[in-house]
Order: structure tokens, then C-alpha cells, then sequence
């Protein structure tokens, strides 16, 4: 309750939702009233009138801090109207009561004739009336000027009846200070004599907000309080609940206010306001088939209903609908069910009090299983062979196992090399990939991902030679009499993921997997060209048995983090043993807005770094240099540490909405930790050991595909060109 000369003691402080009221309004509002007071007058209807533009239009002072008004659904909600003093229905000039009998009951008023003639609404709407004056009676002489400014009808005219009446509503709505403006005509010898009979509204001195949990108590009291101690005006209150939508919008991403009515008539000076939020009643799922693309034919559904309704039931339990909520557990389904094109989110009527509505989920099935393969030329294979050159590729999949959205994924990949003897080596990639998005459908929201691949890649980020070599003229990652060496992986996996609380992600995993180095006649090599030992074990391949946990967040200023710890297990005596964690972050900063640009022009600083404690391979080192960590390197040309940590300042201005420009300066550094590592790839091929570079970069938006173009020259004079799908600091 906000109120003017009261003593500190005597107020309560305003909550929205509450029904608080100071001692002396209730003692206004019980103790006896006036003649005038107790006589019915229309005030409740003007009010309500008055407020009816929360929905049609905005007014009043505050109309314009008010961001657009959501007008999604409007046919759906005025046909859930329910009976009582709602907005929604005096926008259509309804009447808000009705008698036992279910007819309408009309709204007791005051007299059609007064000693000011007879009201205007009794007479036939066509009737010509020759007017010789208007009067203005109930206004102070501050009042009547501001009415005879508004009014449009002049005296020494002929209006007809419904003109005079609709003048009356004029001088309400536009000044907003009259709970009743009434034209009464009454005839004279010089034609007839118009009245307008007007009722101000009292001098407000609290307000009760119902129902408005979005808005918290302090904006109410601030955007009330300079109205308080004045004539209470309608268009304000307007503006003012106008600006309440606005605020919960933006809190909430949607507009979720359906309702809003005036509680009782304000004839104590106190302003009574009911808010009716949307609130999710239930929540339908409709699956629409497939089509068959030989036939044209509707495919069976497959996917059961009830694989999908755990994914929406969040929102059921929010009661409120709130946009960002919905957005969020749509972009979540999106994510793990491929099965399903774009969800499609309906509001439908649901019968019963204003606000209960019902969330309609519409899906398609796509084509859940299917078997691909193709096939391509190397750009390196070519300049050894034709038959060299070929690289293939074969994948089966079902994204929809029993039903529920159970993914299981095959794939092989195999591509001929030259081998170092004139012999042609194939090496397919295998991986088998079973995924269950929702383990159980628990509370925990869990989903199970177990994998078997092998991989082969390139040693040329850890055992490579730096940017000053880059024509290859001192040894690479040869084996005496060989050429280049591969890094050979079979792994076997078993992961958990669930969402945790506030934008926290979590991870848990188990790999198992073997790791050895191959020449290109497909055999195990020990040793680099410079006597170094590629493998800790000194044996054939490496074995390890590691525990991973993984924390990302992501949040507002498209702020990442992401917390890994991995622990290797020493099951076996030979087995590997270490712990490795690695930290990254990242976020932008709006710096400015220039008008002619289509967005803000940003800061975007990011940064990363780790460390590795116990045994490590040299191909498990941290590779510092290149597209992803320090541009104008080659891959891995600045170091291979122990530990290492690299940072990276952008500057990013839009140039048109699907292209962006950029200034940028990374730098990294091994921390001095490279000697400690196996074989000291990075010193026996002159690495530095830490470097910087700078640049320009131009990213284009493709159909949702993001590309980007680097140029990028380091501390050493070189420069390079980097091209990538939407660079990730990873």
C-alpha cells in the first residue's frame, strides 16, 4: 500500500499478489458513507471500460516504457472468457453479469431523467437534436477546460442522439480522470440544452495488485507512487498495467498475462487489480506420420507417445507458462530426438476459468533408418595414384529403435595410402555408436551413450615441425626409411549425461581404449626419426582404463565453461596412470550500438588451459598452434607441453545480419612444461615454446551453416590463411 502523510507506522509495504491495506483505508472503506457515496453509480463500468485498452491499445504516461504486446492467440482467448468483471469481455461491450435464468441482467444506474433532462442513451440513436449550449456540471473550473478542449460537438448545431452519447466517451477516454460521464438533454425555447453530468474518480491513496507474481513489489511502488495523492486516471492505470505485461514478457520470453480486471470500485481511494496469469493445465502430444518417398504414401507412426510426453512434462509442472522454459525443452528434444522434424507449439481453449489452457505439441516422424555410402578423391591421394586417391564411406542407421528414440549408428570409413615400400595400405575407421536419450525416462533426465570406434590420425600437431618449416626441410614425423606416421586408437566407451541446475551440464564416462603408432605399411613403429620414443609403455601400443566427469555451462552473453577432470585407472601393472584436467571459458561483451549497424559491436575474449599430471604419451601432450588455438601457426607449431594455456581477444562488428567482421590477437605457451615430456617432441624440432599473433577474420551465415575466413600473422613473420565451420575455441 503506498500512500502520501502517513506516518511510517501507519503503511505497509505493497506486495504484488497480496491483499495488504493500511489501517486507515480500512477504516475509510467500513465507516459510513455520504448519500453520494452509498448511491449506485456506473464507476465500476468506467473503470473497466477505461482498462479495456490494456488489450486493445496502449495509453497514458507509461504506455511508452511498454515493449510490444504479444497478440498471438487472440480468437483463442476471447473464447475462453469466463463469467465476471473481465477486460476481454467489456472490449466487446458485453455485460458482466446475468440472473439466475442465464439472461442478461443490466447493470443498475442512476434515473434516466434528472433536473438536467433526460439521459441521451434513452433517446432513438437517429434522433436530430438542434443544440443550443453545453454545460458541464460535477467538474472543478480546472476540469470543465480540460473537458470543453477535448469535447468535438459545437453549440448551434444539429447532432443526432448517438453523436451526443459518444461524446460522453470521448471526454472519459481521453482525459481518464471520470468514472461517469453522462449527456443529459433537456429542451428550451433556443432548442436543446446538453448537460454532461460528470463523476471524477477519487484521490488515490493505495492499490492491490492479485496474481501478479512477475512483476516484483518494488516496480509496482515505483511506478505507482506518482499517482499517489491524486485523482485516480484511468489512462495512466492503463499505461501503468500495460508497462506490468511488458516487464513479465521480458522476464518470462512470452506474454504470459490472459487476464486482467478491476476488483471492486475504487470508491475508498484504494485501486483494485486482478492479473490472471496463462497457466499450463495439461499438455497433448499429436505425432504425424512420415511420408514414403517412392510412394508418396503416409508411413505407420512409430514413435510412441509416451517416449515423448517426459520431455514436456517441465512445463506441465510450471504452471505459468513461461517462454524461455518452453524454448529451452524444445531446443533439448530438438537435440536428442533426430526422429522428429520441428516441433510445433499450439495454445488451445481449454473450458473453464480464464487462463487454464492446454499446450498442443505437433511432430512429425522422419525417415528413422536407412543405409548410405559414397565415395571421393583425396587431393593428397591423387598426386600418388589414382587408385590412392579414392576415399569411401559406408553408414547404416535407425534413429528410432522400439519406438523410442533409441539411435543406433554404423559407420566405416577407409581411405588407400601409399605405403613407404611402393605398397597400397587400406585402414578403415570403424565406428558403432548405441544411444538411449533418455535412460528410463528417470527424473534425472539421464541418456547413455556406449561407442566401439577405431580411428586413425595424424601425429602432426604433436610431433610436427614448426611455422618456419612448413616447406618440410628438416625431418618430420618420419621412422628412418619411412614416411609420415599414424596414430592408431581402438575405444570403447560407456557415457551418462544429465542437465544439472541453472545452465550446468554433467558428464560421466568409462574408456577403454589402445593406442599404437603405424608407418604407412601399416606396422607398429617405436621410435621417431630422432631416436625418440612415440609410445610411454615402450611397447606396441599403449593401454588405458579412464574415468572421465565433465562440467559445461551456458549462459546469458553467450557465456561457456567447461570443468574436465580425467583420472586413467592402473588396473594392470603396464597400464597407463595419470590425471589430466583442462579448463575453458568464454564470453562476449556488448561494447556499442551505432544505428547503422544490425547489431551491437562485441568483445569476445576466450581462454583455455591444462595440465597433465603422471604418465604421458607424447601424442597425449597439449598441441599449441593453429585454427583453433593460436592462428598463423601451423598445427602444434608453438609447443607440446605438459601444461599450456592460450587466450584469445576478438573484436567482432556486424557488417549485414549474415556477415560479420573481426579484429583478433591470440596467445599460448607451453609453461615451460615441453622438456618433460616423453622424448621432448617440441625441443628436438625447435619449437618456441610460447607465441602471439594477430589478424582479421570475415564469418558468413549460409543457411544456418556459419563459415569462417582467417588471416592471421604471428610473432614471426609469417602469416597464414584459416578456414573452418564456425571456429570453436575447443
Amino acid at each position: 500500500r503506498l500512500a502520501r502523510g502517513r506516518s511510517r507506522t501507519e503503511r505497509r509495504t505493497l506486495r504484488a499478489g497480496s491483499s495488504t491495506t493500511m489501517s486507515d483505508a480500512r477504516r475509510s472503506a467500513e465507516a459510513p458513507r455520504g448519500p453520494r457515496a452509498n448511491a449506485r453509480t456506473p464507476s465500476l463500468d468506467a473503470m473497466r471500460s477505461t482498462l479495456r485498452r490494456v488489450v486493445a491499445r496502449s495509453r497514458g504516461a507509461l504506455a511508452s516504457a511498454s515493449s510490444r504486446a504479444t497478440t498471438e492467440n487472440t480468437t483463442t482467448r476471447r473464447s475462453n472468457v469466463a463469467p465476471g468483471r473481465k477486460i476481454a469481455e467489456i472490449a466487446r461491450g458485453r455485460k458482466d453479469s446475468a440472473d439466475a435464468n442465464g439472461a442478461a441482467a443490466p447493470a443498475p444506474r442512476s434515473s434516466a431523467k434528472s433536473e438536467h433532462g433526460v439521459d441521451v442513451t434513452t433517446f432513438d440513436v437517429d434522433k436530430a437534436l438542434l443544440i443550443c449550449a453545453f454545460d458541464i456540471v460535477g467538474a472543478t473550473p480546472a476540469q470543465e477546460a480540460a473537458i470543453r478542449e477535448v469535447m468535438t460537438l459545437k453549440p448551434n448545431y444539429s447532432y443526432r442522439a448517438r453523436e451526443v452519447a459518444g461524446e460522453s466517451h470521448v471526454i472519459k477516454s481521453e482525459l481518464g480522470i471520470f468514472k461517469s460521464v453522462r449527456a443529459l438533454a433537456k429542451d428550451t425555447r433556443d432548442g436543446m440544452r446538453v448537460t454532461f453530468e460528470v463523476v471524477p474518480f477519487e484521490i488515490l491513496r493505495g492499490v492491490e495488485l492479485q496474481g501478479l507474481e512477475a512483476v516484483p513489489a518494488k516496480v509496482v511502488e515505483e511506478t505507482f507512487r506518482p499517482m499517489m495523492g491524486k485523482p485516480i486516471n484511468s489512462n495512466h492505470v492503463s499505461g501503468a498495467v500495460e508497462y506490468f505485461k511488458a516487464y513479465a514478457e521480458s522476464k518470462r520470453g512470452i506474454d504470459s498475462i490472459e487476464g486482467i480486471s478491476l476488483l471492486e470500485e475504487p470508491s475508498d481511494g484504494v485501486l483494485r487489480l486482478g492479473f490472471v496469469d496463462v497457466d499450463i493445465n495439461d499438455v497433448k502430444v499429436e505425432i504425424d506420420p512420415s511420408i514414403d518417398a517412392k510412394t508418396g504414401k503416409e508411413n505407420k507412426v512409430l514413435s510412441k507417445v509416451d517416449s515423448v510426453m517426459p520431455y514436456f512434462e517441465n512445463i506441465k509442472t510450471t504452471k505459468v507458462l513461461n517462454g524461455m522454459r518452453v524454448r529451452e525443452t524444445i531446443d533439448r528434444f530438438r537435440a536428442q530426438n533426430p526422429r522428429f522434424g520441428e516441433p510445433q507449439i499450439n495454445m488451445l481453449p481449454k473450458p473453464g476459468p480464464l487462463g487454464k489452457r492446454t499446450l498442443l505439441v505437433s511432430l512429425k516422424e522422419k525417415s528413422m533408418k536407412g543405409v548410405t555410402c559414397g565415395g571421393g578423391m583425396s587431393a593428397r591421394g591423387l598426386s600418388e595414384g589414382i587408385f590412392s586417391g579414392i576415399a569411401g564411406h559406408f553408414s547404416a542407421f535407425h534413429t528410432n529403435l522400439f519406438g523410442q528414440g533409441k539411435m543406433l549408428n554404423l559407420g566405416v570409413e577407409a581411405t588407400p595410402r601409399k605405403g613407404g615400400r611402393g605398397l597400397t595400405v587400406v585402414r578403415p575407421q570403424v565406428n558403432l555408436q548405441y544411444q538411449d536419450p533418455w535412460v528410463g525416462f528417470g527424473p534425472t533426465r539421464t541418456s547413455r551413450a556406449m561407442s566401439v570406434r577405431s580411428e586413425s590420425s595424424s601425429m602432426r600437431s604433436t610431433h610436427g615441425v614448426n611455422s618456419t618449416n612448413v616447406d618440410g626441410d628438416q625431418p618430420d614425423i618420419t621412422s628412418p626409411g619411412l614416411s609420415e606416421m599414424s596414430l592408431q586408437r581402438l575405444q570403447t566407451s560407456v557415457e551418462h549425461s544429465r542437465p544439472l541446475l541453472n545452465g550446468w551440464n554433467g558428464m560421466f564416462s568409462v574408456d577403454f581404449k589402445r593406442t599404437g603408432v603405424l608407418d604407412n605399411d601399416g606396422n607398429h613403429s617405436l621410435f621417431d626419426a630422432y631416436g625418440a620414443p612415440v609410445t610411454f609403455s615402450g611397447t606396441k601400443c599403449d593401454t588405458a582404463l579412464a574415468a572421465q566427469m565433465r562440467f559445461t555451462y551456458g549462459g546469458p552473453n553467450a557465456a561457456q565453461l567447461m570443468l574436465s577432470a580425467e583420472q586413467a585407472l592402473p588396473v594392470q601393472p603396464q597400464w597407463l596412470n595419470y590425471t589430466r584436467m583442462v579448463a575453458k571459458a568464454k564470453r562476449s561483451f556488448n561494447l556499442l550500438s551505432v544505428g547503422s549497424l544490425p547489431g551491437p559491436v562485441q568483445l569476445v575474449l576466450s581462454s583455455k588451459g591444462g595440465s597433465v599430471v603422471g604418465d604421458l604419451p607424447p601424442y597425449e601432450a597439449f598441441a599449441i598452434g593453429g585454427t583453433s588455438s593460436v592462428r598463423g601457426y601451423n598445427d602444434g607449431a608453438i609447443g607440446t607441453g605438459r601444461k599450456y594455456v592460450v587466450g584469445s581477444a576478438e573484436m567482432r562488428v556486424p557488417v549485414t545480419p549474415t556477415i560479420t567482421g573481426a579484429a583478433f590477437f591470440d596467445y599460448g605457451s607451453d609453461l615451460h612444461s615441453s622438456g618433460s615430456v616423453l622424448g621432448d617432441p617440441a625441443g628436438t624440432r625447435g619449437k618456441p615454446g610460447s607465441g602471439y599473433s594477430y589478424g582479421v577474420a570475415g564469418m558468413f551465415e549460409t543457411g544456418g551453416l556459419p563459415i569462417r575466413f582467417d588471416y592471421a600473422k604471428n610473432d614471426q613473420g609469417n602469416a597464414r590463411f584459416h578456414f573452418s565451420l564456425a571456429r570453436d575455441f575447443n
